[in-house]
């Protein structure tokens, strides 16, 4: 039931997201992987390099390098369009950017807040590339 309610939440807006004035959807952490949790079609997209991936990432959170323009275009064309991708950088810089693009090329996407170093800030749970 709670998974529903965050999703409602989420959908209309009520919760403690924003949007920017582009219309990428800008969550908090702890809204951004609870909304993602509850999302049977999400996917968690980590938009830094294969290095800042490395030293740590959000569990489950596959990488797609946006400084890479090549590959990012690349792997762009290959995501499916029933996704909802969640997507994170280091600060947040890099992941609205990479939002606006994907939206371009019709995906549905959420962005994080802050960031990684949001993330970390608030002691949320990583994990280290084995």
């Amino acid at each position: 039931m709670r998974n529903i309610v965050l999703s409602l939440l989420a959908a209309v807006g009520l919760g403690t997201s924003s949007c920017t004035a582009d219309n990428v959807p800008v969550l908090e952490p702890q809204e951004f992987i609870a909304n993602a949790k509850a999302d049977s079609k999400a996917v968690i997209l980590d938009v830094r390099t294969p290095a800042e991936y490395a030293a740590g990432h959000l569990r489950g959170a596959h990488l797609l390098d946006y400084l890479d323009t090549k590959a990012f275009d690349k792997g762009m064309k290959k995501l499916k369009k029933s996704k909802t991708y969640y997507v994170y950088c280091r600060s947040g810089k890099r992941s609205h950017a990479a939002c606006l693009k994907m939206q371009e090329h019709g995906l549905k996407v959420v962005d994080m807040k802050g960031g990684y170093l949001n993330w970390t800030a608030q002691g949320m749970e990583t994990v280290t590339q084995q």
